[in-house]
């Protein structure tokens, strides 16, 4: 590698990033795109490839190299490589947040009494910030507060993708989901947290992951209004996420279609239930409904009608009873009904 960094103008294609890439021997640290040909040049990168088609190719085209837009200023937009982020991030270096050996960002909140006998592990929602904060956004800042004695909060950064890997594999990080899953059962052999007082949460793209990994692993999870297609945001808002093209190797309509199959046909039951927190007002229902209906007899899904509830952002603001309620029911065993519960 010759340069560090990589100066490349708004315009440049996927061929010219290889060639840039050839002629500096390998990737470097840092690309530094000039926006100043932009018609808004002071936006970020992400913005601007929401109305630019060039410039959402340069994206997604170095976001698939492994890059993360980590700083905007005037006329410039800048983008780390993912395995410089934990020794760039000020967060991580300050001691805000930690980083384990193999990547994974977080912080770890413990029960003021000093003894853990639960864990509830806190997963991102999305954010558009043009920082690496807009990875690790704030869920429920002071949720430890409502849960049931001793019972730690592990909280867990999305890093990957433009706006977040949803806790999922991605192209440039294709073990991305192992990772974090082997960094939760650490966690909890670490704290010697038996596999019943586990309890995943997340809202929207967290709530993707909870569900996720919820499935996946065995553990008992809360995902409120969780993103389990990308079709709605491809089609009706601009691919807001950035998943089309090869970011991701897979759809999310894919992974949960193949990860619902594998559970039916597994046998395996999903132990207490797991509950999804969700409104039929809400755009994400019919996607939720289709793709993890097969397993709605062995969740708890409470739809909420609350008519505050417009938009999908909506569900997690309107319905924080519910989730502050399951996730104390999953972690005391308290029962929780079977199928879709109606709830105001």
């Amino acid at each position: 590698m010759k340069h560090n960094i990589i100066w490349a103008p708004l315009g440049t294609t996927a061929d010219e990033v290889g060639v840039l890439v050839e002629e500096n021997d390998g990737l470097p640290r840092y690309f530094r795109i000039d926006t100043s040909s932009a018609q808004k040049p002071d936006d970020d990168l992400m913005k601007l490839a929401l109305r630019d088609p060039a410039a959402k190719q340069l994206l997604m085209h170095l976001t698939t190299l492994g890059f993360s837009v980590y700083y905007n200023t005037t006329d410039e937009s800048r983008l780390i490589r993912h395995d410089r982020i934990v020794h760039h991030w000020p967060a991580v270096k300050e001691g805000t947040f930690s980083a384990s050996d193999s990547g994974i960002v977080y912080q770890f909140e413990e029960p003021s009494s000093g003894q853990v006998d639960g864990l509830v592990v806190v997963l991102s929602p999305i954010n558009s910030k043009p920082r690496l904060s807009r990875y690790f956004w704030p869920s429920f800042p002071k949720l430890q507060k409502f849960l049931a004695p001793n019972t730690a909060v592990l909280r867990i950064a999305d890093v990957g993708g433009v706006k977040g890997a949803f806790y999922l594999d991605t192209t440039a990080v294709p073990d991305n989901s192992q990772r974090i899953s082997a960094f939760i059962a650490a966690a909890a052999r670490e704290h010697d947290v038996p596999q019943e007082r586990i309890v995943l949460y997340g809202a929207s793209k967290g709530g993707t992951g909870a569900a996720y990994h919820g499935l996946a692993a065995g553990w008992k999870f809360v995902a409120v209004d969780p993103i389990v297609s990308d079709e709605w945001y491809e089609e009706h808002e601009r691919d807001y996420h950035f998943t089309s093209g090869s970011v991701f190797p897979r759809p999310k309509q894919d992974v949960f279609g193949a990860l619902v199959d594998d559970v039916s046909s597994s046998g395996r039951t999903l132990g207490q239930r797991s509950v999804i927190v969700t409104s039929s007002r809400s755009p994400q229902f019919t996607y939720i409904n289709r793709l993890l209906g097969p397993l709605f007899d062995e969740l708890t899904v409470f739809d909420s009608a609350n008519p505050a509830i417009r938009t999908h952002p909506d569900v997690a603001r309107q319905t924080i009873y519910l989730q502050v309620m399951a996730l104390n029911a999953l972690l005391t065993g308290v029962p929780l009904p079977s199928g879709i519960a109606p709830v105001p």
